[in-house]
C-alpha cells in the first residue's frame, strides 16, 4: 500500500544553507525507542543495519516535550551527516519532530507503532504514576505483546518487564502526558523525505488506522501494515524488522 518517490533517492545529498554536501557513506541510522523502554531495545536491530551504515541508538534525552527532546538528540549529533531516522512509538513522536526540525539532513523517515495525534487516556496513566500507584506490569505487557508471545517469556518480554519495573517513575509519567496532547497531524505534510509507517494489526494506540492516516498526510509515504502483531511484537524478530526499517532508504525511491 501507499506510494513512492519517482523522481527522489532515499541517498540524495542534500544542500542549503548551514548544510554542505557530503557522500552517502557519511549517513548514519538514528535509532529512537519508545517509553519507558532504553536504546538496549535496538541493540539486535542496531547489529544487523549496522553492515550497511553506521548506528545512533541515543537515551532520549529527557525530560521535556517530544520538540524539546527532539533538539537535544539533533544537537548531539554533530556534523552534517544525512540521517535515517527511525522511531518506536513514543520515539516515533520524536522522530517525527527530528523530520520537522532537520529536513536538510533527513535522509529517510521509518515510524513503528506511533501516532501523530493526541491519545488522551494516557493523562490519566501519567497521573497515577505520580500518585504511586502500583504499577499493572502485566496489564502493560499484554498491551505490547499478544498472548502467546507473553506466555513464550522470550527475551523482548523479560526486557520489557524489566524496564516497567525499573522506570523512572516521573519522566515516564511526562512521556505519557506528552503523548496524551501530542498533535502534529497538520504538520506532516511538511515532511519531504522517503517515509515509511509501519503499523502492528492488533496495536491499541498507533492503531492501523491511525498508522495509515498519519501515512497518507506525509506526501508519498508507503504504509505497511504487519499482520498477528501488537505494539512490540515485531521487536521478537529483529531480522525481519531491521528489512522492514532498510527498505525505506532502499526502496523508496
Amino acid at each position: 500500500m501507499g506510494s513512492s518517490r519517482p523522481t527522489r533517492s532515499a541517498n540524495a545529498i542534500r544542500s542549503g544553507p548551514g548544510v554542505v554536501n557530503r557522500p552517502e557513506a557519511e549517513a548514519r541510522w538514528v535509532l529512537l525507542h519508545g517509553t519507558p523502554l532504553t536504546p538496549r531495545v535496538w541493540d539486535e536491530v542496531g547489529a544487523l543495519l549496522a553492515a550497511g551504515l553506521p548506528v545512533v541508538a541515543p537515551a532520549l534525552p529527557r525530560p521535556g516535550t517530544q520538540t524539546e527532546i527532539a533538539r537535544r538528540v539533533l544537537a548531539s549529533l554533530e556534523g552534517t551527516q544525512a540521517l535515517h531516522v527511525v522511531g518506536h512509538s513514543f520515539g516515533g513522536q520524536v522522530a517525527i519532530e527530528v523530520a520537522l526540525a532537520a529536513p536538510l539532513r533527513l535522509a529517510s523517515l521509518t515510524i513503528l507503532c506511533s501516532r501523530a495525534t493526541p491519545f488522551p487516556a494516557f493523562a490519566a496513566s501519567a497521573e497515577s504514576l505520580r500518585r504511586g500507584d502500583p504499577l499493572d506490569v502485566q496489564g502493560s505487557l499484554a498491551r505490547w505483546f499478544l498472548p502467546d508471545e507473553l506466555a513464550a517469556d522470550g527475551p523482548a518480554v523479560r526486557f520489557a518487564r524489566a524496564c516497567i519495573t525499573g522506570a523512572d517513575r516521573a519522566l515516564w509519567a511526562d512521556d505519557l502526558q506528552a503523548i496524551a496532547g501530542y498533535d502534529r497531524a497538520g504538520d506532516l505534510g511538511r515532511i519531504d523525505a522517503p517515509t515509511r509507517v509501519i503499523a502492528a494489526q492488533f496495536d491499541g494506540v498507533g492503531t492501523p488506522d491511525e498508522m495509515q492516516a498519519l501515512a497518507g498526510a506525509i506526501p508519498g509515504a508507503e504504509f505497511v501494515l504487519v499482520p498477528n502483531a501488537s505494539h512490540m511484537s515485531q521487536f521478537l524478530d529483529p531480522t525481519a524488522l531491521a528489512e522492514r526499517i532498510a527498505g525505506t532508504s532502499r526502496s523508496l525511491r
